[in-house]
């Protein structure tokens, strides 16, 4: 990024001029090192700068062009005008290079691209309102920019050219960093405003933020990040999209050299890490790097590329996981995956059958919607849990059948009416249509029926009329477990 100093001088410019509703504005062009932006300003803001500088600094009044106030649209003048305000730029800043004021670096948008002005703007902003933003304990966004300047200064010392007041004193930003609760990194791949700045080509360190438990990073390159410091032993939630991940340990061991030979190294590990969000990346596997925070107790993984999964055996307290959205055909056995996981979210997959999940006796909820289910037999494999309660199938083939929901039911026995359907309990009217599929099931293999129809919702005094069901079609429409 850019940074004034002895070999980057500043250069200014101004190449052409625009009409905006009706007014003049001059394109000034500025170029520090290997940064360049650009900045519009109409006459009137050059005029109001030029008395600022005249009355702070000492500037000779007569070195701006003077106001024209018939003619001033003609091409021929504003063409003139031009040049004569570029001098005046040119002039001013070869004079003032030695520590530009804050009038003339904001009038050029140096708080917005030049590393120090950055941090003396973001310094001024946390001296008058870092306590109360502390206070309202609201996320804090920082852009890669501003973390590379602050992580830049941490190693070098304020350039003796720069001016420096109380209340821009880089300890300011550091003092409000180390506070900060829930830090947000918000970067982008597309130009920075009007500059050739590409904040996520940008390395910087987080060694400045002591107390962060809640770390959100969007549409940042989290390869960048050259050190975590203390955010690895104090983070309590992660929360990383649209970063391009494509493995845990992308983020887990950002700023580790050798990625795949630390596993259960100490200095590496989130103690105290329980929510982990990395939806919306290109994950295509979830590696070993997850032993690095055992104490994970919800894991969204939706949105990714993942088609099978591994390691999370190794993650003991893991209760809920949401693995929705992904590249899902089969599955096989999870039980010995997933653990004693109680949540489970494979919605938008392209699942067809649920067999692997039949000895995950520790479900109690489970989302299979949206995906290529047609058979309303493919419940059985899990209508045994013992701990299901919550059951959402809809978006299916299988939910286009007539009645699936009290077919689907029936297949729970005794459970039926404790099992949340596609999050609605069953009705009394339901309950009665199962417990007559399910009389005419046991009468069919030599067996009493198990479900009560008994209601157990709040009855009221209103007669409950029942429509007998067609028995032939219950019969023939019923699955048979032979």
């Amino acid at each position: 990024m850019a940074s004034v100093s002895r070999e980057h001088y500043v250069e200014a410019s101004i190449r052409s001029t625009e009409q905006v509703d009706g007014v003049t504005l001059y394109n000034i062009i500025l170029k520090v090192g290997p940064v360049q932006w650009s900045v519009k300003q109409r006459y009137n803001a050059f005029s109001e700068l030029h008395d600022k500088l005249v009355s702070n600094h000492g500037i000779a009044r007569d070195l701006l062009p003077p106001k024209k106030i018939i003619g001033n649209k003609d091409p021929a003048f504003i063409e003139r005008r031009r040049v004569d305000l570029e001098l005046y730029l040119q002039t001013i800043i070869n004079f003032m290079h030695h520590a530009l004021p804050r009038e003339l670096a904001e009038f050029l948008s140096f708080h917005h691209y030049e590393l120090t002005h950055l941090l003396q703007s973001l310094a001024r902003h946390f001296f008058h309102e870092g306590d109360q933003l502390l206070q309202d304990d609201q996320p804090v966004c920082f852009t890669p920019l501003q973390l590379h300047a602050i992580s830049y200064r941490l190693k070098h010392p304020l350039p003796t050219n720069v001016a420096s007041e109380q209340e821009t004193d880089f300890s300011h930003v550091v003092d409000f960093a180390s506070h900060v609760r829930h830090l947000v990194i918000e970067g982008s791949n597309q130009s920075y405003r009007t500059s050739n700045i590409i904040q996520n080509n940008l390395s910087y360190t987080l060694n400045t933020f002591k107390n962060v438990e809640i770390l959100t990073v969007k549409n940042a390159n989290v390869s960048q990040i050259g050190h975590l410091g203390a955010v690895r032993r104090t983070t309590k939630s992660l929360n990383v999209k649209n970063s391009g991940m494509v493995q845990m340990s992308d983020i887990l061991l950002c700023d580790a050299i050798y990625k795949e030979t630390v596993e259960g190294i100490d200095p590496h590990k989130w103690l105290l890490l329980t929510d982990v969000d990395v939806s919306c990346n290109q994950i295509t596997q979830i590696d070993d790097s997850v032993t690095l925070a055992p104490n994970i107790e919800k894991l969204n993984i939706s949105c990714n590329k993942l088609s099978s999964v591994q390691s999370l055996t190794k993650l003991p307290h893991l209760i809920s996981l949401n693995l929705s959205n992904n590249l899902f055909n089969t599955l096989e056995n999870m039980h010995t995956k997933l653990g004693n996981v109680i949540e489970l979210d494979l919605s938008q997959n392209n699942l067809s059958s649920l067999k692997g999940l039949s000895k995950l006796y520790s479900l109690a909820s489970l989302n299979v919607s949206t995906n290529n289910l047609c058979e309303i037999s493919e419940v059985t494999h899990i209508s045994h849990l013992p701990c299901l309660e919550t059951l959402i199938i809809t978006g299916n083939p299988v939910a286009t059948v007539v009645d699936y929901r009290t077919k689907v039911l029936e297949l729970f026995g005794q459970r039926a009416s404790e099992i949340c359907l596609d999050n609605e309990l069953p009705t009394q009217r339901e309950l009665e249509f199962v417990a007559v599929l399910q009389a005419i099931r046991a009468s069919r293999e030599g067996r009493v029926p198990t479900l009560s129809i008994s209601n157990p919702l709040l009855v009221t005094t209103t007669t409950l009329s029942f429509n007998r069901p067609d028995i032939a079609t219950a019969v023939s429409e019923t699955p048979s477990n032979e």
